[in-house]
């Protein structure tokens, strides 16, 4: 008689002599079940969004917030989230796994977003309230966003992360196209054709798009609880990571990281003023308001490629400059603008330009790094660029405020020439550094791991971190 088959290691542990189990390599099948819930995890996160954070200001407007307000409620979730990062990685320095971190954080943005719902269509929502609501939402957000990296490139095996990421991310940018195209047809639905300021009477239409994204959102904790984690190795300590920065190699770094804070503060001096602009100047219905935040998704997910393939010819180094010149001059057709017309050719310009940037920018963060002290990198790249886009905002609500009727187009050519000065410097705020390791297109497109209509592309700067001995020896 054949004896009775020994049930099969859980997942995550592997057998050891005697039947014990012990913490080990997980297996073929349980990381390709993990690779696929995480794309439907992917597809729920961008239903999230899609669904809640692009149309916050929207709500904003219709809540009657001043102008400082409508900034505050771009800019404020940005400077604090930009601190998740941070505890994330003192987290990450003292916890075994990756998993309760990713998952928790996401499961508070799911209940934030249901109060939200809730508070909404009973008429308690306030501009003060929309502001704390979406900082909130955005700390959580960031917080578990190094963690999720270190899990999933661990998990995802090197020699598939290219094609894998690739198809995550077609799904991704389908499912934030139809979040934020279903949020306008439910809002031209239910609420009046054009964004009216009340006085804080209930939303249905804002009530339902935030109650589904709640929904989305708990789905995506749930598959965050649901999938397999590897072992974790810890991060590189921050002692041997501030050692780094104290290197050639390491000032050249932090060069580039404050030339790209100061070149956010220019272009945050109108950023948040866009959509004000639009929908309460120009008076957009929320079906042209969506149109003009759905193209910014197309154009970028059209020419992100193209970007990688001169970024392989030409270096990363050249195409961040010309790509944060055209930056400069995204508020152009704005200056004259009186419908949708020239908005969209602005909004389909700014597509393509920030998919270019971000990407330069991303590439040479990546070249002049090594693995282990990415997560801290990108988590002080984050606080940099949180502070200089609260900064920013608050400079344009106080040129405002200071020139009284002062038209919003008067911003935009403001940081227009701000933007274009910095960009004509940034040659000498970044110089070329010696023996830059060069990453190719798809070393670099296979860290591409999301998108946030308001935020640009979501990079993954640490997709493995594990425990190295010598620092020069850690590039890719």
């Amino acid at each position: 008689m054949k004896p009775s088959p020994k049930p099969a290691p859980a997942p995550g542990t592997s057998e050891a002599e005697g039947g014990t189990l012990r913490r080990g390599p997980l297996s073929d099948e349980v990381v390709k079940r993990g690779m696929r819930l995480s794309v439907l995890e992917g597809i729920a996160f961008a239903m999230m969004v899609g669904l809640s954070e692009a149309f916050f200001l929207a709500d904003a407007i219709r809540l009657s917030a001043s102008r400082l307000e409508q900034a505050l409620v771009v800019t404020v979730p940005l400077f604090v989230g930009s601190l998740g990062p941070l505890l994330g990685v003192v987290l990450l320095a003292r916890m075994r796994a990756r998993k309760p971190l990713v998952a928790c954080t996401a499961l508070a943005q799911a209940l934030g977003l249901a109060g939200l719902s809730f508070a909404t269509y009973a008429g308690f929502s306030s501009p003060i309230l929309l502001i704390v609501a979406a900082t909130l939402h955005g700390f959580f957000g960031q917080s578990g966003g190094s963690a999720w990296s270190s899990w999933f490139g661990d998990l995802v095996p090197e020699d598939v992360r290219g094609r894998y990421f690739a198809g995550r991310n077609r799904w991704i940018y389908g499912a934030t196209f139809a979040a934020i195209l279903t949020s306008g047809l439910v809002l031209n639905s239910l609420e009046a054709r054009t964004v009216i300021a009340s006085d804080g009477a209930g939303s249905p239409g804002f009530a339902l798009i935030y109650g589904l994204a709640a929904l989305f959102r708990f789905g995506s904790a749930a598959l965050h609880f649901a999938t397999p984690e590897p072992r974790f190795g810890g991060l590189t300590p921050i002692k041997r990571a501030a050692q780094f920065t104290r290197t050639a190699s390491g000032r050249g770094l932090v060069r580039l990281i404050l030339a790209n804070a100061i070149f956010y503060f220019a272009v945050y001096v109108a950023s948040p003023y866009f959509a004000p602009f639009m929908l309460g100047e120009l008076h957009f219905t929320y079906l042209e308001y969506t149109a003009a935040t759905t193209i910014v998704i197309a154009v970028k997910v059209l020419v992100l490629s193209r970007w990688g393939s001169v970024v392989d010819q030409m270096g990363p180094r050249p195409v961040f400059f010309v790509a944060a010149l055209i930056v400069g001059i995204i508020p152009l057709p704005y200056l004259w603008t009186e419908g949708l017309g020239w908005v969209l050719v602005g909004q389909a310009l700014s597509g393509l330009s920030w998919a270019a940037y971000e990407l330069s920018l991303f590439s040479l963060l990546l070249n002049r790094t090594y693995r282990g002290i990415r997560p801290h990198v990108f988590a002080l790249q984050s606080l940099l660029n949180g502070a200089a886009q609260l900064g920013g905002s608050l400079a344009g609500a106080a040129l405002l405020a200071t020139i009284p009727g002062a038209d919003l187009r008067l911003i935009f050519a403001f940081s227009m020439g701000l933007r274009v000065l910095v960009a004509l410097a940034l040659p000498v705020l970044v110089p070329e550094q010696r023996n830059e390791l060069m990453l190719g297109r798809r070393a670099v497109l296979m860290r591409v791991i999301g998108f946030r209509p308001s935020g640009g592309l979501l990079m993954s700067g640490s997709l493995r971190v594990r425990k190295r001995r010598a620092e020069p020896q850690d590039h890719e």
